[in-house]
């Protein structure tokens, strides 16, 4: 763990080259590896391990690993049926968006069920958590680990990554829309069926189901299966099956996700037989791009009206009809479509839905025009005296410049 000698960089200078690796990375993966580098010039740890999250459902649909065994189902079940501290969504609804085990146990580590079961069997103490939160959606996460025995993260590491949490979301927006503009070609749309026990453990799946599953991990069928996100998914329906065991009905929860072949999936959670059984089943198709609309409008920094607008517009509603649905004026749609538009580069619907769903209009991110601290890029039109400060890019106070970091460490 130890930085071998080097000079401690200042958050100030750490958060600068964050701010520019944003701009310069294509895709999540890259992102995710050239941050860890910057961080380990601040602070010290032994593995980590970055999630990007749905920001619909906010359930975990893809993690890369950085010199950690993979226990994602172990991860999971804590996340979405186990009662523990620092949950993904408890700390994007909080103020501070990061925090250590150790703080939320007031010292006693060993009361997480998380530290028993994961931590503490793997080697490992000390953990640091944040949620990536951007115009109050939650887009990812991290989890930092030291060896048992190792210092525990300050106040100053904590500070840090809680500065770095839009930032993160932004970097993640960002990287979704890059890998967007790489849409492989149309395929058959045949939903598929996974039964699964009530350990988790698969009972069968539907043919249908494995070229999804292929899909998904981007491998084979097995790793398909072993995938964050079908963990995610039902961990998360077990937990709401068992909370529901006493009521008449049961909210099931979906999640929409990036496979690693560039499709875009949508998972929902099923009930097999009855409640008691804890059996259950996971549906897996292809995402209609009605579904997958609301991750993307987010990511292109749309307002909640803007978003309502587009989907209206997706569907074939006329301005008028829009206005109707909406219960605003005709001129204030007008005002609307002009911002999405704007705001995606698109000239007509046509083109609009190209842009979000098929990647053939993002001049924008192919010629990496910076992104401004208002989730938009900077070259769109914006309100008065908001344009200077987004073409500036997020400021630091107190930050000295710093030169590139290459990212190797």
């Amino acid at each position: 763990m130890s930085s071998g000698g080097r000079d401690r960089w200042a958050p100030e200078r750490v958060l600068a080259d964050l701010d520019r690796l944003v701009l310069r990375a294509p895709t999540r993966a890259e992102f995710f590896d050239g941050a860890a580098a910057r961080l380990k010039r601040a602070l010290d740890f032994d593995g980590a391990c970055w999630h990007t999250l749905d920001p619909g459902s906010d359930l975990i649909t893809q993690h890369r690993l950085q010199d950690i065994v993979d226990h994602f189902p172990v991860l999971a079940n804590n996340e979405y049926s186990v009662q523990d501290v620092n949950k993904f969504e408890r700390l994007a609804r909080s103020e501070r968006k990061a925090a250590t085990i150790s703080e939320a146990t007031g010292g006693h580590p060993e009361r997480s069920p998380r530290f028993r079961d994961l931590l503490a069997p793997g080697g490992y103490g000390p953990e640091l958590r944040s949620a990536f939160v951007a115009d109050g959606a939650v887009w990812g996460a991290l989890i930092m680990i030291r060896r048992a025995g190792q210092p525990e993260f300050d106040a100053r590491e904590v500070e840090l990554l809680d500065s770095a949490s839009a930032l993160f979301a932004r970097a993640v927006r960002r990287g979704l829309i890059a890998e967007a503009s790489s849409t492989p070609a149309t395929l058959p749309d045949a939903p598929g069926v996974i039964e699964l026990d009530s350990d988790g453990g698969l009972i069968r799946a539907s043919s249908s189901a494995e070229p999804l599953l292929v899909e998904l991990s981007g491998r084979t069928v097995e790793d398909g299966l072993r995938s964050p996100a079908i963990h995610a998914i039902a961990s998360a329906t077990r937990q709401a099956i068992a909370a529901a065991r006493h009521e008449a009905g049961i909210e099931l929860p979906s999640l929409t996700v990036k496979s690693q072949a560039g499709t875009w999936l949508v998972l929902h959670g099923g009930l097999l037989g009855n409640v008691s059984s804890g059996e259950l089943a996971v549906f897996i198709q292809r995402a209609h791009p009605t579904l997958v609309a609301p991750l993307l409008l987010k990511a292109y920094g749309l307002t909640p009206r803007e978003q309502e607008v587009t989907q209206l517009m997706l569907r074939g509603a006329t301005t008028a009809q829009a206005a109707h649905r909406l219960d605003i004026s005709a001129y204030t749609v007008t005002d609307h479509i002009k911002s999405i538009f704007d705001k995606t580069g698109a000239r007509t619907r046509a083109e609009l839905c190209a842009t979000l769903f098929f990647g053939e209009h993002l001049p924008r991110i192919q010629r990496d025009t910076p992104v401004g601290d208002d989730a938009s890029f900077v070259d769109a039109p914006r309100r008065r005296g908001v344009q200077d400060r987004a073409r500036a890019g997020p400021r630091v106070s107190g930050s000295a410049e710093s030169p590139p970091h290459d990212g190797s460490g």
